[in-house]
């Protein structure tokens, strides 16, 4: 049935409500209106999700890439105040060998976040990572670190304790180039995770309400 003015008119005069008669009668018999206004909601809510994803996405591999450099660089150090240097004082290879666990872990959980993050820097540097750890995955597995089918590290407990200082250091330390590799990596990666959340909050807000910028170009109320 067409709703006419009359009928709306007559609607108000016995409710008491005031009613722009003629923005509601458009409303209300226009659909191809109706719908074009639902859909550009609907987008506008659907790309501001896509941005909140996205930009969370960033945020938690630009942590876990620093906490990922931080653990590369200790088991790179060298020196006195190396872990490995401490391991030799107190002649257990406990703490380093936690510090070999941690590296593996952060590892890991960089590489999952690159792949669930798209963009063509992300897929070259989750490439470059898999490709550091292929690159040295003898000696890695020579103290325990495996390589596995998916380009993620799994660790054998015993394998890694059982391992000497001097074969820790020479596969993890400063005269390998894993962590050296995992490092410089990482720190591109955090770079880029950084400048990716920036330029997202950029684009949607700092809530990426890009919704709310769309709906506020209509009005319900004529």
């Amino acid at each position: 049935m067409r709703i006419t003015t009359q009928m709306l008119n007559e609607k108000a005069r016995q409710t008491g409500l005031p009613i722009n008669s003629g923005s509601l009668l458009s409303h209300l018999n226009n659909t191809a209106s109706d719908d074009s206004l639902l859909k550009a909601l609907n987008k506008g809510r659907d790309s501001a999700a896509t941005g909140t994803r996205q930009k969370s996405n960033y945020d938690k591999l630009e942590k876990s890439a620093d906490q990922l450099r931080k653990r590369a660089d200790n088991l790179a150090a060298k020196g006195e105040d190396s872990v490995y240097e401490k391991a030799r004082e107190s002649k257990s290879t406990e703490e380093l060998c936690k510090e070999a666990q941690a590296l593996v872990q952060e590892y890991n959980n960089a590489l999952k976040i690159l792949q669930a993050t798209p963009g063509a820097l992300n897929d070259y540097y989750c490439q470059m990572l898999q490709e550091a750890a292929g690159g040295n995955s003898e000696a890695l597995a020579s103290i325990g670190i495996n390589l596995s089918k998916d380009g993620k590290l799994t660790v054998d407990s015993e394998k890694l304790k059982a391992a000497d200082v001097d074969t820790l250091e020479k596969v993890l330390g400063s005269s390998g180039d894993f962590t050296s590799k995992v490092s410089f990596l990482a720190g591109r990666v955090a770079d880029n995770a950084k400048a990716g959340a920036e330029s997202l909050t950029s684009q949607y807000g700092a809530n990426g309400n890009l919704l709310a910028a769309t709906g506020g170009k209509y009005s319900f109320w004529g």
